[in-house]
Order: structure tokens, then sequence, then C-alpha cells
């Protein structure tokens, strides 16, 4: 049996001089929201849904890790210095990593 689904915490805010709303601290450092970070802002029905706009897409994000980028140079280098194989099909792609 699944477990119930947890309350939906909200928050009230007010609009400020100028249309302008404070998010509250607990959402912000949830979603890691930072001064000078920019939010998609869109309509739903009667909603206002704020989304924090990445430069990046999330889908792409692991490419740009530190570790992906890392291995990314690694893999550079070894093909600069000439330790790379070339392999005809599958089945031999396969037996050269069970030879490694």
């Amino acid at each position: 049996m699944p477990a119930p689904k947890k309350p939906v915490k909200t928050h009230r805010v007010a609009v400020q001089k100028r249309n302008l709303i404070s998010l509250p601290r607990e959402i912000r450092e949830k979603l890691k929201i930072n001064e000078g970070d920019v939010l998609d802002i869109k309509i739903e029905g009667n909603r206002i849904v704020l989304e924090p706009y990445k430069l990046i897409p999330t889908s792409q994000a692991y490419f740009w890790a530190e570790t992906t980028q890392n291995d990314m140079l690694e893999a550079k280098k070894d093909v600069k210095s000439g330790r790379v194989r070339e392999f005809s099909n599958l089945d031999e792609f396969m037996q050269g990593l069970e030879n490694d």
C-alpha cells in the first residue's frame, strides 16, 4: 500500500509596493534560489506558477557536471596520445571490454 501523500505546505505572502513579493526562506533554500536567479512565471488556470529557470536544461546538466567534464578531458587526452581502439561490431567491442 503506497504511503499517504504529505500535505503540501503553503506560504502566504503579501504583494508589496511596486507589486513585489518575497519568496519564503524555506522555499529559496529547498530550490536553491539565490538573489539574481531567474524564475519562469506562468498562469495555470487561476494559479500563478513560478519555476526556477536553469540556463542548462535538466536533461543536459549531467554533461556539465565536474565528473563528466573531467572524464571528457581524459578521453580527449587518450585520443590525442593514440590510446584508442576500433571495433568492427558489438561482439568485438564486448570482447575488448572483457579483456581490459
